[in-house]
């Protein structure tokens, strides 16, 4: 008598656990609205401060900017740099957590994709940020008087620069398994991602060494294209257009690739070690 064990199809399982991690930050940050509360009154301040700023100074050099075009020069940064809590502390302090209450060990010993799982965290982290994503995304079509095909670009270069975050985010997540001093490394990340990557002034204006490690940045080029969908003419782009497309696309494959490879390492440690160990 042949007995056939019925297996189930490996998609619905793999997008029913992304949709359970995901939920499961959606229902954390329910609890703790007045975090979120918080974090929008943050937003507001930066913006209105960047408002001010930007009525105060001018940017002089290549790139000459003052009044409402500086304005549109800081918020067009906002844009990216919201979503580097996706990549940096909401995945660390998730699976962090998890951690230390052992549900990380329970994911170990179900037959769920684990990469399931840390997708889906970062996930849950990027539907948080686009309650703060959306508004800032109207004010800039609306003051910088983007056109239809102006604002779909710039969409779509958010939506390429969040597929390299979301690799980042489960690699940061993974280093935070392998390591305890993953914590620190998200610190100098963030650093970088905001100060070195031209959020607050162009690159192009930093020494020739740190221009060189801006280059290295995924965000250097979010902040770039964006620059140069919203500014137009205004703005000379570092390097031509369909370069710095291709770059971007490159680093979401990679940080995809190096994702999916150091979560076979931290398998491997896993099942040498245990989680009790780490």
């Amino acid at each position: 008598m042949n007995v056939r064990v019925h297996k189930p199809d490996a998609a619905p399982l793999f997008l029913g656990a992304v949709r359970a991690a995901a939920m499961k930050e959606l229902q954390i940050a329910a609890r703790y609205l007045p975090n979120s509360i918080g974090y929008l009154v943050q937003m507001a301040i930066r913006i209105l401060f960047f408002l001010v700023l930007s009525d105060n100074i001018a940017l002089q050099g290549e790139q000459s900017l003052a009044g409402d075009r500086l304005f549109i020069f800081f918020i067009s940064a906002m844009l990216i740099w919201i979503f580097s809590g996706v990549a940096l502390q909401a995945p660390l302090s998730a699976v962090t957590n998890d951690l230390y209450n052992g549900t990380l060990e329970y994911l170990y010993s179900n037959p769920i994709s684990r990469y399931a799982y840390f997708l889906g965290t970062v996930l849950g982290g990027v539907a948080l940020n686009l309650i703060f994503f959306l508004p800032l995304y109207v004010m800039l079509i609306m003051y910088a008087g983007l056109g239809v095909m102006e604002s779909f670009i710039i969409l779509a270069v958010c939506v390429l620069v969040l597929a390299s975050l979301v690799a980042l985010g489960v690699m940061i997540a993974l280093l935070g398994i392998l390591f305890r001093q993953a914590q620190a490394l998200a610190g100098v990340l963030a650093m970088l991602l905001e100060f070195v990557a031209g959020a607050y002034f162009p690159v192009s204006h930093l020494p020739p060494l740190v221009q060189t490690l801006a280059y290295m940045l995924p965000f250097t080029w979010a902040y770039d294209l964006v620059r140069y969908y919203s500014l137009q003419t205004e703005w000379s782009p570092l390097l031509p257009i369909g370069v710095e497309w291709g770059i971007l696309g490159a680093y979401a494959l990679l940080f995809t690739l190096l994702s999916v490879f150091l979560l076979h390492k931290v398998e491997r440690v896993a099942k040498k070690k245990g989680f009790h160990l780490l």
